[in-house]
């Protein structure tokens, strides 16, 4: 009888650490375990983007270059971006979760004046290359995501509210595992 409060406190310590880890499992592709990248290209803007994402674990994290150029020559801004993603059991679907935070690196001077002036990400005080914490609008939204990878080429189709049918291969969504 004098066991019974140790074995209950036992019992309820082991079903919480197994709760836990179970929470804690998520579902991953090996084969997008890497990192991959564009090729440069032109954005609706006519500024160029280069778009590197690394699947790590169950984290995915994107680097965004953006170029003031058609050419990806001259460095405009970095945005680092922080996420969890999550494979369907199926396979070739994803569910991305938004980060709240990401952070932005003026690489040009006509950057830094811009954020300095706008306040970007609420900062006034911008300097050339270092970079500041900015909050994620969308932090915590679903984002839903078709793959395809055929040798070292990876395509991808995302959707804010339901899985794609289908990709439409263009150079913004075609990556080079790296």
């Amino acid at each position: 009888m004098k066991y019974i409060i140790p074995i209950i406190m036992l019992s309820l310590l082991l079903f919480g650490c197994k709760a836990a880890e179970e929470e804690e499992e998520t579902t991953t592709d090996p084969a997008l375990q890497a990192t991959w990248k564009t090729a440069c290209y032109v954005d609706d803007d006519n500024d160029s983007i280069i778009f590197t994402p690394t699947f790590s674990g169950s984290t995915l994290t994107l680097i965004d270059e953006k170029h003031s150029d058609t050419s990806c020559a001259t460095d405009y801004r970095l945005r680092v971006e922080t996420h969890s993603y999550e494979v369907e059991e199926t396979g070739k679907k994803f569910v991305l979760t938004i980060g709240s935070t990401y952070k932005r690196t003026a690489q040009s001077s006509s950057a830094v004046s811009t954020y300095n002036t706008s306040s970007k990400c609420g900062h006034s005080d911008w300097e050339l290359n270092v970079a500041k914490d900015c909050s994620e609008e969308g932090g915590g939204n679903k984002v839903y995501c078709l793959y395809e990878i055929s040798g070292s080429t990876m395509y991808v189709e995302c959707n804010n509210s339901a899985y794609p049918t289908s990709i439409t291969k263009t150079s913004e969504n075609t990556f080079t595992k790296q």
